[in-house]
């Protein structure tokens, strides 16, 4: 069944939570995906307040995630999601999951083969959608892995764009959905309400 962003806004259906994959040694040869340099505050500050026209929302489930007062609107608690945002204009989603690791991952075990078993993972999800590729996001002395695909909607094709964020033994998707077209105008909004969630240490 495709995902589209409709279905998202409305009722939220995500596929459930699989197993986190853990990181292992880079194969032989490999080079590391380069990663994407996200504005970030000096080494060792504090985690920065809500952007202009951002609101914090605290989640019951145990984190916090900005995303713009304007024009966007949550749903907490449906489907497999803790929370989804979306567009008024149905343009453009985004639904946040959370599972459990066994243990943490340092920064330097988040490398290419544990952005490759994410990937598998969705794949078995998403098994008609294409062009999957990746890259890791530094943030706040934090390493995410920002993957790439495209998959079909009921308004055309739709670019998804999913930041894996491990963040102790919690292991967050960000799952941003959005109109092929407009991919562009929602990829930095994309971007901040990601890198925005922060566990609360609460359950």
């Amino acid at each position: 069944m495709h995902h589209t962003i409709r279905s998202v806004a409305v009722v939220a259906i995500i596929c459930g939570q699989s197993a986190i994959p853990v990181a292992q040694a880079p194969k032989p040869g490999s080079k590391p995906a380069q990663p994407v340099q996200a504005a970030q505050p000096a080494a060792g500050a504090a985690r920065p307040g809500p952007a202009s026209g951002d609101q914090r929302m605290v989640l019951s489930s145990g984190f916090t995630v900005d995303y713009p007062k304007r024009d966007w609107q949550p749903l907490v608690g449906v489907g497999s999601s803790f929370v989804v945002l979306f567009h008024k204009s149905r343009e453009a989603a985004v639904a946040i999951e959370r599972a459990k690791m066994p243990v943490p991952l340092a920064m330097n075990e988040i490398v290419d083969q544990t952005a490759t078993l994410e990937i598998e993972d969705w794949q078995k999800r998403r098994p008609l959608a294409t062009g999957f590729s990746h890259q890791f996001v530094d943030f706040l002395g934090q390493r995410s892995i920002l993957i790439d695909f495209t998959q079909a909607g009921s308004q055309g094709p739709e670019h998804v764009r999913l930041y894996a964020l491990p963040r102790g033994t919690e292991w967050y998707r960000v799952i941003c959905t959005t109109t092929l077209p407009t991919f562009d105008k929602y990829k930095e909004t994309f971007q901040r309400i990601a890198l925005s969630v922060t566990p609360t240490g609460s359950q």
